[in-house]
């Protein structure tokens, strides 16, 4: 058995906007996806977080807080903190584990 590869923390920052970019125009609101257009050189975030249970309740999986991480991603406000959240993804750790989900601004 080997161990599976596992994206650092850099690299799953880079993985969250690459899914993100790639689903937005269709999930958001136009004037979200426009802003988030606009504005996402200089405003737009990713923040890792543990993610909580809630996504038990909105997918069927089994949060493992080991292999999971929830991603929120949005554009920051004049003081640089995180002012409008678009998306929360949840992502898994490992590399070979392509399944992720979603929860979309005004969903």
């Amino acid at each position: 058995m080997t161990d599976s590869l596992q994206w650092s923390l850099d690299e799953l920052c880079d993985h969250a906007f690459d899914i993100f970019e790639e689903l937005a125009s269709d999930n958001l609101t136009a004037e979200d996806y426009t802003a988030y257009q606009q504005q996402h050189l200089a405003n737009g975030f990713v923040d890792l977080k543990k993610p909580d249970d809630s996504w038990e309740d909105l997918y069927p999986i089994e949060l493992d807080q080991a292999m999971h991480v929830e991603a929120w991603i949005g554009l920051t406000g004049t003081e640089g903190e995180p002012d409008k959240v678009l998306a929360r993804l949840l992502l898994n750790r490992d590399k070979d584990e392509t399944e992720c989900f979603a929860q979309w601004r005004g969903q």
